[in-house]
């Protein structure tokens, strides 16, 4: 008898993904998860984006021991750096800037949520009311230097 090997014909196998040029690679079936901008989450989720951060559920809004003012005081301060340029239109950005106002006021270790949104709530709505006060400020020396 001869010497020989018979080979079986293999299935063709279907790659997951594809890989492209640079070594990115390609998604199929399935189509890759968008987050949207800060801006547009709370339309997004129905809720905002503080509700999530903080883990604060279903009954954040309820009039008797929700936070519906604290998290009205975070998503306004919040907004407002957006749309001065200050931070980025991302949930990146947002989370990293309340994990570092967290540190800044102590709470980072601080695992009671009442205290932490409450804590927080309060001392954004001092920047505020400082950022409003440098605001008049200015534009009352802008209009007194040049009236001279």
């Amino acid at each position: 008898m001869a010497d020989t090997a018979f080979r079986k014909k293999a299935a063709p196998v279907k790659p997951e993904s594809e890989v492209l040029p640079g070594g990115k690679e390609t998604t199929r079936g399935a189509e890759a998860e968008v987050e949207v901008p800060y801006l547009d989450y709370e339309n997004e989720h129905n809720h905002p984006h503080s509700v999530d951060y903080f883990k604060l559920g279903d009954t954040w809004e309820d009039p008797d021991g929700g936070f519906y003012k604290e998290v009205g005081v975070i998503e306004d301060y919040i907004q407002s750096r957006i749309k001065s340029g200050e931070i980025n239109n991302n949930v990146g950005a947002v989370k990293a800037e309340l994990e570092k106002l967290e540190k800044l006021n102590n709470l980072d270790s601080e695992e009671r949520t009442v205290v932490k949104i409450g804590v927080l709530a309060a001392y954004l709505q001092f920047l505020m009311k400082t950022d409003k006060v440098k605001s008049k400020y200015e534009r009352s020396m802008k209009r007194k230097y040049a009236n001279q």
